[in-house]
């Protein structure tokens, strides 16, 4: 009887070595792949941080813009303020100014006024606008004002009107008639008017004096003329 013999069929086997390849390679992809789209969400994520903090510093200029408007327009209104705060200084003290010149005429026409019923006279007069200006010759002035009669009917007023110079020298007080003042002319006015008249003339001021006041005295020869005696501060104008 013979023998069967059994027929094995051949198997195939994969080499191990390539299956490995496979693994390695599908790894290494996955991988990359991996890498590549955590890249692109780290990226995306870096865009969004930096535009929100580009809008950020937007929205703190337009809020810096719109604090150094008001601030501008604070500063402007502010100075004018001062401004007006100055303007409105300067006409209250021009008008104090204007309001104590006019006390201090309101006095003295009172105080003539009254003189003039103590001692029974008729008429009164008045020593206004007198004005001090350089002269051309060094340590030389002009000066120049009017004598006017307050009584409009007294009739006519005669006279004559001197000027005296008060001042300091060497600390001490000093008066000198303009007749004791070399240069000066005239050294004394003549007054005839009605209703009013002008004078004027120049005064040089020797070295040494420092000019304060000037006085003038207008001394009438007309009966019931009561004498006046006006100071005047030592300004010098324009």
């Amino acid at each position: 009887m013979s023998r069967r013999r059994r027929v094995v069929s051949p198997r195939i086997v994969e080499p191990q070595g390539a299956g490995l390849l496979f693994l390695l390679t599908v790894l290494v992809l996955t991988a990359i792949a991996g890498a590549f789209s955590a890249g692109v969400w780290v990226t995306r994520e870096q865009a969004e941080t930096v535009a929100l903090s580009v809008k950020a510093l937007e929205q703190e200029r337009d809020d810096l813009r719109k604090r150094i408007a008001a601030l501008t327009e604070e500063t402007i209104v502010l100075k004018r303020t001062m401004e007006i705060d100055r303007e409105a200084n300067r006409t209250a003290q021009a008008s104090l100014r204007e309001a104590q010149d006019e006390r201090l005429s309101l006095e003295k026409e009172v105080s003539f006024l009254k003189r003039l019923i103590q001692q029974g006279g008729g008429g009164i007069l008045k020593v206004q606008d007198f004005k001090l200006v350089s002269a051309d010759e060094p340590d030389e002035f002009g000066y120049s004002f009017t004598v006017s009669q307050l009584i409009r009917e007294f009739g006519e007023s005669a006279g004559k009107v001197e000027i005296r110079l008060v001042g300091k020298q060497d600390g001490k007080e000093v008066i000198r008639a303009l007749d004791k003042l070399p240069g000066s002319e005239p050294t004394a006015h003549k007054m005839r008017f009605k209703h009013f008249q002008n004078f004027e003339g120049r005064i040089k001021v020797p070295k040494g004096i420092e000019p304060e006041n000037l006085v003038v005295d207008v001394k009438p020869s007309t009966k019931k003329l009561i004498p006046v005696t006006e100071t005047f501060a030592w300004t010098v104008g324009g």
